[in-house]
């Protein structure tokens, strides 16, 4: 596909991923108008399902795809919104507009995080259906009045698409309150203590595996970072080898920064459990010393894997050549601030990375699919 201004492009039928004009820069091409840029990824998406006997994948089927499977699963999406932040979402076009609104707008940010959410299932649904994503591992979005049992809720609503993940309160909450990484409301090891009978209790019994979480700790040390997240690590081998999500790159929230943009800590956590599967969601987010960072710990631990979320064609790329694409899944960070580019942006990078039929499949669905025991069958 050759773009030649902002309001011309080929037809569905001439559009083929090898044809991205190299002029064009990932930039330029996501800054397209909204209506544009949409109907250019639907004709492009590397992921559409095929039609079979499951009605979710069977109501996706019809959308043009140069590379169908079966399956397309987000591995990264919350749940979760007030109205401040539905209606900011049409003026979030990336990631870094989202991570820059903090301090670019503070009062809205503030006004954002404290408002209470409600269920926002269908901002996600619809999002999902316009690109053809199956399904979607769902988790709280930081804020005030989300919940873990908000999430249950919703994934039985949502006829099998959406399977829960535990989001430990206290994170979302420290988060909304600007204490990320620095109160948790306690003493630490109480707050973990907490966390993990919390994670094993009956009603968690839903969950399959823990979102994403900063180290519950004020240690800088890996040592010692790995002893205070011992009790939850615990946890999830008890409960079958449950993974864990780590976030890296950088993030919107104040605090925390230290564990996020390098996370070599990670290394200590994952030898000492090494059959609990850890997840670095974003794989640096396109930050070439946070993504050194996760490779050389991925590079060390089979037990290691990556979201995609937020990368870049050349990291996913290297990150396929030197851990293969079974460690690595689709994910887009999809919630109701970002639904008006998160999928689109990560499945254009996808596209962008010319991925063959086996890495499409594995990063489509099969490596979520395995670690988070899904069931979905190929």
């Amino acid at each position: 596909m050759k773009i030649n201004n902002e309001n011309q492009q080929n037809s569905p039928d001439e559009q083929k991923p090898e044809g991205l004009n190299s002029e064009t820069s990932r930039r330029k091409f996501l800054q397209l108008s909204a209506a544009t840029s949409a109907a250019m990824v639907v004709g492009m998406v590397p992921f559409t399902a095929k039609a079979d006997d499951d009605p979710a994948v069977a109501a996706l089927s019809k959308r043009p795809s140069w590379a169908p499977t079966k399956y397309l699963i987000d591995c990264h999406c919350h749940l979760g919104s007030g109205p401040t932040i539905q209606e900011l979402a049409p003026t979030i076009h990336s990631p870094q507009d989202w991570g820059a609104l903090r301090t670019k707008q503070p009062e809205k940010f503030a006004k954002a995080v404290s408002e209470g959410a409600v269920d926002d299932s269908k901002i996600l649904l619809e999002a999902m259906d316009k690109y053809g994503v199956t399904h979607a591992i769902v988790q709280t979005a930081p804020g005030k009045g989300t919940n873990n049992q908000m999430v249950i809720d919703a994934a039985k609503k949502s006829k099998g698409r959406f399977f829960p993940i535990y989001r430990p309160e206290a994170v979302s909450n420290a988060a909304a309150r600007g204490t990320l990484g620095l109160d948790y409301g306690g003493e630490v090891s109480k707050v973990v203590r907490q966390i993990a009978d919390e994670l094993q209790s009956p009603a968690m019994s839903a969950t399959r595996g823990v979102g994403e979480i900063v180290p519950i700790t004020t240690e800088l040390h890996p040592i010692k970072i790995s002893r205070d997240m011992a009790p939850i690590m615990e946890v999830l081998k008890t409960r079958g080898d449950l993974p864990i999500m780590f976030p890296t790159g950088y993030s919107g929230w104040k605090g925390v920064h230290y564990y996020i943009f390098s996370p070599i800590w990670v290394d200590e956590v994952a030898a000492n459990f090494p059959t609990v599967p850890i997840v670095l969601t974003k794989m640096g987010r396109g930050i070439q010393a946070s993504f050194d960072a996760c490779l050389s710990v991925a590079m060390r631990n089979a037990n290691v894997f990556f979201d995609m979320t937020d990368t870049s064609p050349e990291h996913l790329r290297h990150a396929i050549s030197i851990i293969g694409s079974e460690r690595i899944m689709y994910g887009s960070d999809l919630s109701a601030i970002s639904s008006n580019h998160s999928i689109r942006e990560n499945l254009s990078t996808a596209i962008q990375t010319k991925l063959s039929a086996e890495e499409r499949e594995n990063i489509a669905w099969k490596t979520a699919n395995q670690i988070y025991k899904l069931g979905l069958v190929g």
